[in-house]
């Protein structure tokens, strides 16, 4: 068989077993997806030699709106509900479509080079955004999070819900693009709201995306109206009796990491924007030892300033060791876990990537290791953990396609890209 592209010399960290690292290995693609992995070199149309680089899956940005990389460095240090009601909301009801296609082109492109192949994203406008992801090349679950407030709320007329409809008709749950639904989070939508989206969620397979304890504010407000945590509220409910993707879980109690571990449920864990929010710190630990599905997210630009992956695998690891006062509380190796085999899980997409192995898609990245700060190299993975930056990603490939090859990227006019951004959706953010 004629391999399509192969990838020798490699340093593979294929994450299908703990710590393992296969030296001097080749991967081999075929029609998109990994058809050989060994140290053999057999016959291909391309041959890339990844010699001093590892290869290892790509990453998975489990909870991002990507879009809002128009406000990047916006509304930066203040607290969450000063930053989403007093500078977030004003702003997202003068964006248009044109300007949120822009910021999820900008966020895309960084993305790509920073290693993330696909990505859990809720947003607006997203029937354009998908039409985006497709032409670039990534992968993505898209949801439009409902949020139901005041009196006058019309659930019918809701953009949310038009949009969700539309995604949902469009895209379903399998695909390189999928559709996700959305309730934004408990303090901003009642339980009958959450009854209707969830009626999606049971009748397209889809995933529910859902902001959860994020503050301690929001998760003690939720106790005095429901006389429950957010996640003993959403359970009460029937909405964890289809795939649930939580964010944040900053402020689970041990009940609610039971009830998410019963139901399989997954927590995006978003340490960045957790800490430069002053909303606190997951814990993570707890969670896995529950057994929650712990994956990890960016959040938005506009609260994390960056959708590196690289700083929250880190950060991640680094936060678990000095909350239990134990440097083995998240050792590398499930760190990197969570930025890949648990992102796929989250994003139904186990059987299909956040792994190298034959028979999945061929969503890989390669990682320069030759660069200084990542010298001498004793363990891949704890120097991709605890070492790599974003900016060392060489090679972003999906679905076999290469979209990054450490030069250019090659499916996004970046010049373009910047140039929307700043000259049409910077004007709109500033309210000119």
């Amino acid at each position: 068989m004629m391999l399509d592209t192969l990838i020798k010399n490699a340093s593979v960290i294929p994450m299908t077993e703990r710590g393992l690292v296969l030296y001097g290995t080749s991967v081999g693609i075929k029609d998109g997806k990994i058809a050989y992995l060994g140290p053999d070199c057999p016959e291909a149309a391309e041959v890339i030699d990844a010699k001093g680089r590892v290869v290892m899956p790509g990453l998975i940005n489990a909870h991002a709106h990507t879009a809002m990389c128009v406000m990047r460095g916006y509304a930066d240090d203040y607290t969450l509900q000063s930053w989403l009601f007093d500078k977030v909301f004003p702003v997202e009801a003068r964006l248009d479509e044109r300007a949120i296609l822009s910021g999820a082109v900008l966020g895309m492109a960084e993305m790509i080079r920073t290693g993330t192949v696909s990505f859990s994203d809720m947003y607006f406008c997203q029937p354009a955004v998908a039409k985006a992801v497709e032409r670039i090349g990534m992968k993505a679950n898209l949801c439009n999070a409902v949020i139901a407030l005041g009196d006058g709320y019309d659930f019918d007329a809701d953009r949310a819900v038009i949009e969700t409809r539309k995604l949902l008709e469009e895209y379903g749950n399998t695909g390189a693009v999928r559709a996700d639904v959305a309730i934004h989070a408990e303090y901003t939508s009642p339980p009958e709201i959450w009854r209707r989206v969830h009626e999606w969620a049971v009748k397209h397979g889809a995933i529910t995306h859902i902001h959860l304890s994020e503050t301690a504010k929001e998760h003690e407000e939720a106790k005095e109206r429901h006389g429950l945590s957010p996640a003993a509220a959403f359970c009460k409910y029937g909405i964890m009796d289809t795939p649930v993707l939580f964010a944040h879980g900053v402020w689970l109690e041990d009940e609610d990491m039971r009830l998410i571990a019963s139901h399989g449920g997954s927590v995006a864990h978003c340490p960045v924007s957790n800490l430069k929010l002053g909303s606190g710190m997951a814990d993570v630990r707890r969670m896995k030892d529950h057994g929650v599905n712990v994956c990890l997210g960016t959040d938005g630009v506009c609260s994390n300033n960056s959708l590196d992956l690289f700083e929250e695998i880190k950060l991640s690891a680094l936060l678990a060791k000095g909350e239990a006062l134990d440097p083995t509380a998240l050792p590398a190796y499930d760190a990197l876990e969570m930025a890949t085999v648990n992102g796929a899980k989250a994003q139904g997409r186990a059987n299909e990537t956040g792994r190298i192995a034959p028979g999945f898609d061929a969503d890989l990245i390669m990682i320069d290791t030759l660069a200084p700060h990542l010298r001498p190299i004793y363990d891949p993975i704890a120097t991709v953990v605890y070492s790599a930056h974003g900016s060392d990603v060489c090679m972003t490939m999906v679905r076999g396609r290469v979209l990054w090859d450490g030069n250019d990227l090659l499916t996004i006019d970046i010049e373009d890209a910047l140039r929307e951004v700043e000259s049409y959706a910077m004007p709109i953010v500033r309210g000119e």
